[in-house]
């Protein structure tokens, strides 16, 4: 049976662990659970895409899911007990130095901003979208999105340090780089193309 509503979405997510929001190699995706099966073509133009495109805004915008690029560079939904791991490998000092190569200035700027205000909110595309998707892929900004009172839906970017909470924190403590990496790839597939171009 495929997914239809939000519960089904998170009980997926709360079972597979990590599921991606569009297809990628070894992994169960939000697009064919809505589907209820493999998804030829463009998604948005199958009979259940408005309940795909619906499905994945709520789930960016939830507190119980963690939305982050991390198969493939797709976005993933990531349950609460691999989150440790995730702000792990997110904060790792070599990882973030290498992320931090080759970022256009708009970028750097966008990403000074996030750590000095603690969270810049944003529209979904315009002028900056180019450097928000950049820090995105790269881990170097917690993403998530937020419905505002005129119904539009804005991309909301916050530190990591800023959106750990202590139990996460204390928790991703005990993990060493290769561990929580072994973590995630463990309910990825193996993340055949990597876990992002960002993470070995």
């Amino acid at each position: 049976m495929g997914v239809r509503t939000e519960h089904d979405a998170l009980e997926l997510i709360h079972q597979r662990r990590v599921i991606t929001e569009v297809p990628a190699m070894g992994t169960t995706s939000l697009v064919e659970a809505v589907a209820g099966g493999p998804v030829s073509g463009s998604w948005r133009a199958h009979a259940k895409g408005r309940l795909m495109y619906r499905l994945g805004r709520i789930l960016r915008a939830s507190h119980d899911v963690l939305s982050v690029r991390l198969v493939e560079g797709k976005v993933a939904f990531v349950d609460a007990s691999l989150w440790p791991a995730v702000y792990r490998v997110a904060m790792e000092p070599s990882r973030r130095r290498r992320s931090l190569e080759g970022l256009s200035p708009q970028a750097r700027a966008l990403l000074t901003a996030v750590e000095r205000d603690r969270e810049v909110r944003l529209d979904k595309e315009g002028e900056w979208t180019k450097a928000r998707e950049a820090l995105e892929e790269r881990l170097l900004v917690h993403a998530s999105e937020a419905q505002e009172s005129d119904g539009r839906y804005v991309v909301v970017l916050r530190s990591w340090r800023d959106w750990v909470s202590p139990t996460i924190e204390h928790a991703a403590k005990t993990l060493t780089y290769e561990e929580a990496l072994e973590r995630l790839r463990g309910h990825c597939g193996g993340a055949p193309a990597g876990l992002g171009a960002w993470v070995p």
